[in-house]
């Protein structure tokens, strides 16, 4: 019907009103007639107006749009992020939500520019650290927020985990269980330390204080997941402890090395549990038993949280997924 894009001087003609007012009927900031409305809202339905997304923000106070503070990191363990972004968007869209992906290093300055500019109605953080100043900023904002992880101070904002620190702990007791007294933790890589990624500290901290509690050897490092910084790493953990006989892995990209590696540096004997997806551990040449990681489920989980924090419906202050041992 129409030949080009319908505009709120078409909708006024057609309603017989002013420009002004059918913004005033969009923005929600006068105070309009019921009459005048109903008519303002036949012509927009009439027309097949749509406004901009700045116009439907600032009628409804809503963009419908979500954003993933996730700053990504290039190089293997991006490959390890992806899954995450993928459910999350998934998740979204089943809630009839957009996601915008917030991949900035510096992630508060990403955050404050989105909330500021209305581009989003709340926002899911990802790569939580330990000392993390963005829910700080979020609470200041009064952003409607997730936390994806658990920092040492949450300031009030809703967070979502996977219990790291149990299933370090789970791993451990499960070596414990088999008789081993001599333990290696093979963590993530040296920059996610640096950096105090909750995730990775919670993990290898739950491991060492279980093996601690009964008298066991806990030995730990970094590893990059590459072939010379598997090899680095395990040559560090057996130098350090030559009596190892269990050993507790939580870097997905290394896990394949790790299980190759130990069979070439003399060492199949040793006993491996990992932290990792089912799907990680299933493709192993050599099966090894894991705590899953429920990437989809915290994804789905968050993505649920959020959309009820923006919906004005209480949420659980603390929402922690348990881990689940797959023996094989």
């Amino acid at each position: 019907m129409w030949g080009m894009a319908v505009t709120i001087a078409d909708v006024a003609k057609h309603a017989g009103v002013s420009r002004s007012t059918v913004s005033y009927v969009l923005s929600g900031n006068r105070s309009i007639s019921a009459e005048t409305i109903a008519r303002v809202e036949a012509s927009i339905e009439a027309l097949e107006f749509r406004p901009h997304a700045g116009a439907r923000s600032i009628r409804t106070g809503r963009t419908g749009v979500i954003a993933m503070a996730l700053p990504l990191v290039h190089g293997p363990h991006n490959q390890v992020q992806m899954p995450y972004v993928w459910a999350a968007l998934t998740a979204a869209q089943e809630a009839g939500l957009k996601l915008l992906m917030l991949t900035d290093d510096d992630g508060a300055t990403a955050i404050r520019d989105a909330v500021g500019s209305a581009m989003v109605d709340g926002v899911m953080v990802m790569e939580v650290q330990h000392k993390d100043p963005r829910p700080k900023l979020l609470r200041s904002l009064k952003c409607p927020a997730v936390l994806v992880g658990t920092p040492a101070n949450p300031h009030g904002l809703p967070y979502v985990d996977f219990d790291f620190v149990a299933s370090g702990r789970t791993c451990a007791e499960h070596l414990l269980e088999r008789g081993h007294t001599h333990v290696g933790f093979l963590g993530q890589p040296p920059e996610t330390y640096r950096r105090g990624l909750a995730y990775a500290e919670h993990a290898r901290d739950g491991a060492l204080a279980a093996l601690a509690e009964e008298g066991a050897t806990g030995t730990w490092t970094a590893c990059e997941p590459s072939s010379g910084g598997v090899v680095d790493a395990l040559t560090d953990l057996v130098t350090r402890d030559p009596e190892l006989t269990g050993l507790i892995v939580y870097n997905e990209r290394a896990l394949p090395l790790v299980v190759d590696r130990l069979a070439g540096l003399g060492r199949a004997d040793v006993d491996v549990v990992a932290i990792c997806p089912d799907d990680a551990a299933d493709r192993l040449a050599r099966p090894v038993t894991s705590v899953s990681l429920p990437v989809e489920e915290l994804a789905r989980t968050a993505v649920q949280r959020l959309a009820g924090v923006i919906n004005g419906v209480a949420q659980p202050s603390v929402t922690m997924l348990a881990p689940i041992l797959k023996v094989r």
